[in-house]
């Protein structure tokens, strides 16, 4: 009985993570043409308050993590309420460790309006891409994870098929014609898709690690697995309660005289409902998935974006471009296993093992006798018979040393039930 309860949590676990794959694959080829729209309709004088944008998908999100909360409790308003109290005003410390992401999401969401008005959609999606890299290496670091080395190939492709992409300098011949046209800067908005690409990188990170993890046991209230829900929520505040701060710095105090949503056309609501479902999707994908999947499944997204912004938007594609994009769905490729690389020397079974000098840096800190990571990876490079254990060599038919380094390198189950990549 019980090992069939496991066998449809499986089932359902599975079903999720992949549907919340698809679905935020298809909001996210929408996100940068709504972004678009959105953030290129008014000069700047007379644009919406990108504060209030925030603030207001926010709310949003607010809501429907709040009602999902009461679906969660089975429909009992009393219990979700009781959860949001023991989870949030009972366990101070926990909610304020939730202020760093928080911050940092408000400013990744200002800067992606900020970039999107001056850059082209396609650029824009493509340089983005680049928050993967970000959540790899921070992934390493703060949730120990293993990259095998084709995992780590795959991450240099992406990076240099963004290098090419930029290089490329591609551009819409419809932003000519953009109510902003004469304020577009592409190095500006370069620069903000990188900011954009670090704070949602790191803070992508640290909430998957306070997802995966129980709090700490806090005035006496016992520790369990967060509900993702409740950490919605509890960003959703931090993330308001900026936004109004930020609101009244600007304009010398909160607007009363309804002039708050001025500039908010149809576009522009789209761009903040977008903005709202895009958390909810996030922390589905977090909860089934995980940061690095997410990242990977956005990258497919690209190649969408860049298609319906040349009838959209005249985007004109060019060679390196193409080069680009091309380098960025094989390093998806690679990284998910679909392309599984065998070159000469270099079997397959070589490819899907962590190299020793990641590990070492990946494990230093835990038990290694004072050692350095220098000195990890070096015994790491040795068999069990003393021996320098650099030659590549397939799994069957070798010692139990090697049988055993590859198992200990392959994905593995977490207590959560989700398979660290």
């Amino acid at each position: 009985m019980f090992q069939m309860e496991n066998k449809q949590i499986g089932t359902f676990n599975t079903f999720m993570k992949w549907a919340s794959l698809v679905i935020l694959f298809v909001q996210n080829t929408a996100t940068p043409i709504i972004f678009r729209y959105a953030t290129t309709g008014a000069e700047a004088k007379s644009r919406y308050n990108m504060a209030t944008a925030v603030v207001c998908a926010e709310v949003i999100k607010l809501m429907v993590s709040g009602l999902l909360i009461i679906v969660e409790e089975g429909f009992s308003l009393t219990k979700a309420v009781s959860v949001l109290h023991r989870e949030i005003i009972q366990k101070p410390g926990s909610t304020l460790k939730l202020a760093v992401p928080a911050v940092l999401y408000f400013i990744q969401n200002n800067t992606m309006q900020i970039a999107s008005a001056n850059l082209p959609a396609a650029v824009y999606k493509v340089t983005y891409q680049g928050k993967t890299l970000v959540v790899a290496l921070f992934s390493v670091f703060l949730l120990r994870k293993m990259l095998s080395r084709a995992q780590w190939l795959a991450l240099f492709m992406m990076g240099s098929g963004l290098g090419i992409s930029q290089i490329s300098r591609a551009t819409e011949s419809a932003a000519a014609d953009m109510a902003n046209a004469k304020e577009q800067s592409y190095i500006a908005g370069i620069t903000f898709v990188l900011i954009g690409c670090f704070c949602s990188g790191f803070a992508g990170v640290y909430f998957e690690k306070m997802m995966k993890k129980p709090d700490h046991a806090e005035n006496n209230v016992p520790a369990k697995k967060p509900s993702m829900w409740v950490k919605n929520v509890q960003l959703a505040l931090f993330s308001i309660l900026i936004g109004l701060l930020s609101i009244a710095y600007q304009d010398g105090g909160l607007p009363m005289d309804g002039t708050l949503l001025n500039g908010f056309t149809p576009p522009v609501w789209a761009m903040v409902v977008n903005n709202a479902a895009s958390g909810i999707l996030v922390a589905m994908v977090i909860n089934y998935a995980d940061n690095i999947l997410k990242g990977f499944t956005t990258a497919l997204a690209t190649i969408l974006t860049c298609i319906v912004s040349v009838p959209l938007f005249g985007f004109q594609l060019n060679a390196l471009f193409l080069v680009g994009m091309v380098v960025v769905v094989a390093s998806v490729l690679v990284y998910g296993g679909q392309i599984k690389l065998h070159i000469y020397l270099y079997p397959y079974s070589w490819w899907s093992v962590e190299p020793a000098t990641c590990k070492a840096v990946r494990t230093w800190g835990d038990k290694n006798d004072g050692l350095s990571p220098k000195d990890i990876a070096q015994r790491g490079l040795l068999d069990s018979s003393g021996e320098e254990d650099l030659m590549p060599r397939n799994t069957a038919g070798v010692g139990a040393a090697a049988a055993a380094e590859i198992s200990e390198n392959t994905p593995t189950t977490t207590t959560t039930g989700q398979k660290n990549i």
